[in-house]
Formats: C-alpha cells, structure tokens, sequence
C-alpha cells in the first residue's frame, strides 16, 4: 500500500499544517480583528497564501466576513471590479448570497455598452465603471449583518501595473469605511509592494503596517520534520542536517526535499546519506526547468552578479569578484541589484560578504556547481 506523503510543496497548506509561522498568524489576527490593515513581506513560495487564508479562518471563526481577492491576470480596471465581484459571490455564507445577489443588480455594471449598441466594451477610464461600489461592498455588509469584513488582496501589484493611478481609487474608498472592514495586502512581486507602500509618491504610502515572512526557524522544522516521519514509521537519520543546510529554511524548497526524502525511505526504516543523494538528485531534477527560466531572462550582467552572490564570500567590489565572475565596479551592478531585489530573486543579508541572499536555494547552489 502506497502512503501519500505528508509533505505539500505545490499547494497552499491548511492552517494546521503550517510551520513556524504562529507568532505572525496571531499578529495578523490580532490586527485584522482591531480593523488595522496589514502588508505581508516575504519572497515568491515563503507561504503568503497559506498564512492569508489561515488568518481568513480564524477571523470567520471569531464572526467576522473573510473574503480573498486574487488580482493576478487582471488586465483592466474592469477586470479588476469583476474579480471583487466574483470574490464576494462565492465566499460570502450562503444566507447572504441571495442578498447579494440582489445588491449586484443596484450596482453600475463593470461593462458599458459597445458603439452602435452592438456588444460590450471596457470602459477605458482608471476609474472603472462599478469599482468604487465595489469597494465599499464591505460597508453594505456591515449594514446587512452588523458584523465586519476582513479582506486579504492578494497579487496587489497587478492593480499597480495596471494603471499607477488605481491605487488611489483603492484607497479614496477604503479610507472611508475603517469600521466596516480590515485589508491584508500581499503579493509575490516583494520590490513592488514595498515600494507602493514605503514611498511617499504612492497612495498607499503608510496605509499598511508590514509583517515581514523570515526563513523558516530550524529548531520548529526540526520538530515538524521529525514528527511526521515518525508518524510514518520512519526516520530521518542522517539525512537531516544536509537537509536543514539544502533548504535554508525557504518553506517550499523544504518541503520539496523533505517530500522526495519520505519517498526514497521505506517504511520502517531510517534514511541515511545515500537515501538523502537519492532524493536531494530528485528535488533538483524537479526543479531544473524553473532555474533554467530564471536563468534564461537574466542579463548578462545580472548572471556575474548571481554567481558573485551565490558563492557567499565574495564582496561585489574588488578583485576577486572581477578575476572569477567578471564582475566590475559600476553604476549598472546597483541598477541589477534593485532589479532583482525588486522581483524577489534577492534579500539583504548582511552575514554574506556582498550583503545579499540568493532567495532560492536550488539556484544558488547550481550556481555554485553543487
């Protein structure tokens, strides 16, 4: 009898299958529940999703309305309008979906007509027909129920990218209904995230006081790890420390060997260096496609950079970083660097030599050569 492995890697997780993420779970709790909003910073696959919708459970267990917006694919300000709508639609409780049903019909269509009465046509304007009522949604709950909304916006860059000005429609309504709802905003583009909300030349400038995602705590994977393999009939043995030192706490990448690592070891027994080569070859293999991308849209100059940063000891400056990698001292390294801060492929750390991280450990190690 084949067991499924505990391990999840390419999915969101249920709030109880979460790891070292319980202090930043009550805080976000505690926030939402006070009608503060929050931002939540972390790198792509450090588990935003999954903490979002655990805060989205426990604020529905303690009465209030938690409903999820996901802007990724949004292309237009109707688009936009449309989703909030469709969030609305299916996670409202079944008593109120008929109520809502009926105050969707009040509302300003997302559409207006086409030329000649023929069709349908976007409205071109930022301010999108039917956003703004939309937004205030929260508000004709909180009139409806007399109980509040808690509202996680998720890949909010988009809205950015679609017109730099549609934040502002965002925030000239949210601002008006404090009482009626509570906003989390996160996304997986961190750089500009944190530059809508940390720069003053944006709406949201200081609208959302940010919680910040860290690696993975050893000493609560140590646990985790442990416990399900035992739960198992097996053990980790030897494979656990080349683990912990493979992952680096990045949450999926974790998960990634940990789930090759309990396919490679027999029930009853207990891993030991070669059952780790084998599913260390595995969780690289899996993931060789996605390197290659990373690797395939990044200039010439970011690539010196990378394998400069990857190998950990190497300042940015100086002669060793321009005799092994062809890194040169120069304005255009700086704008590289921000580039991929901005996009998630770096974070400060101020324990390397060059004061950055490769965020995924895979590509750091295979720039390595390892």
């Amino acid at each position: 009898m084949t067991v499924s492995s505990p391990f999840i890697y390419d999915e969101p997780l249920a709030a109880e299958e979460l790891i070292g993420r319980q202090n930043a779970l009550a805080l976000l709790r505690e926030r939402a529940l006070d009608g503060r909003n929050s931002r939540l910073e972390g790198p792509r696959r450090f588990g935003k999703t999954s903490l979002v919708r655990a805060v989205l459970d426990t604020a529905k267990a303690d009465g209030a309305h938690a409903i999820e917006v996901n802007f990724l694919g949004c292309v237009t300000p109707a688009d936009v309008a449309e989703r909030i709508e469709l969030a609305y639609r299916a996670q409202l409780e079944r008593p109120l979906q008929q109520w809502f049903k009926a105050v969707v019909r009040t509302l300003r269509p997302t559409f207006s007509a086409a030329p000649g009465g023929v069709g349908a046509s976007i409205e071109p304007q930022v301010t999108a027909p039917g956003l703004p009522e939309r937004l205030a949604l929260p508000r004709r709950v909180l009139e409806r129920t007399g109980r509040t909304c808690v509202i996680a916006f998720d890949e909010f860059q988009e809205v950015f990218r679609i017109d730099s000005m549609l934040p502002s429609v965002f925030r000239s309504v949210i601002e008006g209904q404090r009482e009626a709802a509570a906003y989390l905003f996160c996304g997986s583009h961190p750089g500009l995230m944190r530059e809508l909300f940390s720069d003053r030349r944006h709406a949201f400038f200081g609208q959302a006081a940010p919680v910040e995602l860290e690696p993975l705590p050893e000493v609560d994977l140590a646990d985790a790890l442990t416990a399900r393999f035992e739960q198992h009939g097996r053990g980790l043995g030897e494979a656990f420390e080349p683990l912990l030192d493979a992952a680096e706490g990045h949450p999926q990448r974790t998960m990634l060997l940990a789930h090759h690592l309990f396919a490679e070891t027999k029930r009853g027994t207990t891993a030991d260096l070669m059952t780790w080569t084998r599913a260390h070859a595995n969780a690289t293999r899996e993931v060789a496609g996605e390197i290659q991308v990373v690797w395939d849209g990044c200039s010439r100059l970011e690539r010196r950079l990378l394998k400069t940063i990857a190998h950990l000891t190497v300042p940015l400056t100086g002669r060793d970083a321009q005799e092994r990698f062809g890194l040169v001292k120069s304005g255009s390294t700086q704008v590289a660097v921000d580039r991929l801060l901005r996009d998630g492929t770096l974070v400060v750390d101020r324990t390397t030599r060059s004061g950055w991280r490769i965020v995924d450990p895979f590509l750091a190690a295979w720039l390595r050569g390892e």
